[in-house]
């Protein structure tokens, strides 16, 4: 199904999705799913209904033309089409978080129902982790958490760009090998990205035993 881990540092943002498609059935298609879209000024990612999520992200490309106001009207559109032509609690429980730029590095916002189906945009803070998951178990990787939360650093406090990917990739590349372990609906393989004031670093972690590198 899903399973992403989002982090807003304080110049600086990743995104780490994993690759794994299953049907509503829980019949695994594909470990090669595209979960992160590329727009103008950086990344969305989506959980809940893969049609849902195309479609959105579509409607806010070629029809708002990237305009951010427009993004919960487009997601709340696309929920709406595909509630007409299916039922399952997936397509109600679709949301969506984007990357912008910004003057100090750059910024998460989620994209998210209330308590009246409405969709609202939601800034993340400062040192903030989100995961986006289809199994609710995680303790087994409840420490490794903890370990990445209590060695979050910003892009500034690093000598280069290497240092600072390669800090992190550790961090997620056990995450994602010990929760696949565990849940069979997600992938120990994940795309990552990077995003600060300056630049983004985009790839692909095939999270084998073998040295990591974007």
């Amino acid at each position: 199904m899903t399973f992403i881990i989002s982090i807003q540092l304080e110049d600086s943002i990743i995104v780490a999705a994993d690759k794994r498609e299953a049907t509503v059935d829980y019949e695994i298609l594909s470990d090669d799913s595209d979960k992160l879209y590329f727009w103008k000024d950086g990344i969305i990612a989506g959980t809940g209904e893969k049609t849902v999520l195309d479609r959105a992200v579509e409607f806010f490309i070629k029809l708002s033309k990237s305009n951010l106001e427009d993004l919960p009207k487009c997601l709340k559109i696309s929920r709406m089409m595909r509630e007409l032509e299916a039922h399952h609690f997936h397509i109600q429980n679709s949301k969506l978080t984007y990357s912008e730029y910004t003057e100090t590095g750059a910024q998460l916002t989620s994209i998210q129902p209330d308590e009246h189906g409405e969709y609202i945009a939601k800034k993340f803070e400062t040192n903030e982790i989100i995961l986006s998951f289809f199994n609710p178990d995680i303790s087994a990787i409840v420490a490794n958490l903890q370990d990445l939360y209590a060695n979050l650093r910003p892009f500034s406090s690093f000598e280069n760009q290497n240092d600072w990917i390669n800090h992190y990739l550790n961090h997620l590349c056990q995450i994602f090998k010990i929760q696949a372990h565990k849940d069979n609906l997600m992938s120990p393989c994940f795309d990552v990205y990077f995003q600060n004031k300056e630049t983004y670093i985009y790839g692909h972690i095939a999270n084998t035993h073998t040295a990591l590198a974007i």
